[in-house]
């Protein structure tokens, strides 16, 4: 069975960070912009918790304040450099919940754009991201 949820304009960043600290063992995320402090700070605490977390990241996202946080506090990064832009929002959570949508995860995208958010509780739905997920970090280069 699977659960739609919809976060519009204000709201995904709360709801990521709720779902990011409901992990327990495996956080996968794909991004195009990442500068979001809050989403940071439950990525290193998901690390600081023991939970695997991997993070897939356009070129344009590798050398952000955020992404060098992430690096120190031994979050293991990738940047896709194959595309001419890394434009996937996805994160992965357990194998089991997946969030997806336009919003990036920056500080524009929950108080300046229009945006949205899908929160999926669905296993097979979340193999079929992972697996889109491992295909893109294949041809990634670790930071």
């Amino acid at each position: 069975s699977w659960e739609l949820r919809f976060f519009f304009f204000f709201g995904c960043t709360e709801a990521i960070v709720r779902l990011i600290a409901s992990a327990r063992s495996s956080v996968q995320l794909q991004a195009y912009t990442f500068t979001s402090h809050p989403i940071t700070t439950a990525l290193l605490a998901a690390q600081g918790r023991g939970v695997s977390v991997t993070v897939v990241l356009d070129r344009s996202a590798a050398t952000t304040a955020a992404t060098s946080v992430l690096v120190t506090g031994g979050v293991t990064v990738y940047v896709d450099s194959k595309h001419a832009i890394a434009h996937n929002k996805v994160i992965i959570v357990d194998g089991a919940h997946v969030e997806t949508g336009s919003f990036n995860y920056s500080y524009n995208a929950e108080y300046r754009n229009a945006e949205n958010c899908l929160i999926l509780h669905d296993r097979a739905m979340a193999r079929a991201y992972s697996e889109n997920f491992a295909f893109h970090q294949e041809h990634s280069s670790k930071l």
